[in-house]
């Protein structure tokens, strides 16, 4: 804007102005009023909607606890059943019977075989021990399976030079 424009001045513009100040500071000012009113429903309405929200947000973060609760039970159930206990049980006793019987194939000292003998025995004991609490007379998990160590090594040229 140039300075003319600045300083120009509508003359019947400020007769009107100067006619009804008082009109138009009180329009301005019922105006203000009712913005600031407006402003408070919006806020009211929003903060209701926030309350609202959180509510909704704070039920759905309890159903889904409630559930997961729920399924934690239902695998810890599902864990303790006896029936998967005497699978578990029987699997533990086959993993030790395959462990003697890998021990025994091996070519160690007669004197750990023995210590794998009478772990074995051990074995049978509980073995017979969780049948008679599982109110079974015989344990009928798996059986043993008796292996044959396997042959013994021959010494070989090689290692007959190096033994002299």
């Amino acid at each position: 804007m140039s300075e003319k424009d600045k300083s120009y001045i509508d003359p019947e513009l400020e007769k009107f102005l100067k006619e009804n100040k008082e009109m138009l500071e009180r329009l301005f000012r019922e105006e203000r009023e009712l913005v600031k009113e407006l402003f408070k429903e919006e806020k009211e309405f929003f903060r209701g909607s926030f309350d609202e929200e959180c509510a909704k947000a704070e039920e759905f973060a309890k159903e889904k606890k409630k559930k997961a609760e729920e399924t934690a039970q239902e695998m810890f159930y599902a864990f303790t059943d006896p029936e998967v206990q005497k699978h578990v049980m029987s699997m533990g006793f086959e993993f030790m019977m395959a462990a003697a019987a890998f021990v025994k194939a091996m070519p160690i000292p007669d004197a750990f075989k023995d210590m794998v003998d009478r772990s074995d025995d051990a074995r049978k004991k509980a073995y017979r021990d969780s049948a008679r609490r599982n109110k079974e007379t015989e344990p009928s998990g798996p059986e043993k399976i008796n292996i044959d160590s396997a042959p013994k090594k021959t010494s070989s040229a090689k290692d007959e030079k190096t033994s002299d």
